[in-house]
């Protein structure tokens, strides 16, 4: 299976996903990140393992009481465990290198187009978390994300004067609506998994007919 679309040009389509201390980006921290790896197949690749990490937040009191309640136990290990965030910026470069993602004619490399649900939350917090220098290094502007495209579906049926395909449009009722298990959710990786599960499957809904 090939590791890229062709209209990709060479950029990698990963699933990515936070789990974060509030809803904030501004006042919040990533505590975990997974970043899964897809081949044109939409199905993670086998050659590279995903990037799952959990980081140590720099600011422990600002977590919220929200955040506590979806996952108590991991957040409280990655307080006392996780990785250092400027060390994980470092993990995180050698990690794409290993991606083989290939180089343009100026010498600069491919980047990473991420795949997310509500992608528009993410990226607020990696953005912090890396700056923009250097998440605009890694990653492509153009990403794709589920909840646009049930939007994108529910309007297409509506058009269409047919049943809308979503009546909800978060990642649990769409795995659920779609028939795609999910019993590990606030989880960064088993997200990432699922996303692209979902992703793969509204693919097959959105042929325009």
């Amino acid at each position: 299976m090939a590791k890229s679309m062709q209209h990709w040009n060479g950029n990698q389509l990963c699933a990515i996903d936070t789990e974060t201390t509030g809803l904030d980006a501004a006042y919040h921290e990533i505590w975990q990140i997974a970043i899964l790896p897809l081949d044109s197949d939409i199905k993670p690749r086998k050659d590279v393992l995903p990037f799952f990490i959990e980081m140590r937040p720099e600011h422990p009191e600002r977590v919220s009481e929200g955040a506590l309640k979806l996952n108590r136990d991991g957040l409280l290990t990655a307080c006392g465990r996780g990785h250092d965030p400027e060390k994980a910026k470092d993990m995180l470069q050698t990690w794409i290198a290993k991606l083989g993602l290939p180089v343009t004619k100026g010498g600069y490399p491919k980047r990473i187009i991420p795949l997310g649900q509500n992608y528009a939350f993410d990226i607020g917090f990696i953005k912090k978390w890396l700056g923009i220098s250097m998440y605009d290094e890694f990653f492509d502007y153009h990403y794709c994300d589920t909840m646009i495209a049930a939007n994108y579906l529910n309007d297409r049926a509506a058009w269409h004067a047919e049943k809308v395909p979503f009546s909800k449009i978060n990642l649990t009722y769409l795995a659920s609506t779609l028939k795609i298990p999910h019993d590990r959710a606030h989880d960064a990786l088993a997200d990432c998994q699922i996303t692209a599960a979902v992703y793969r499957s509204q693919l097959t809904m959105g042929l325009l007919g």
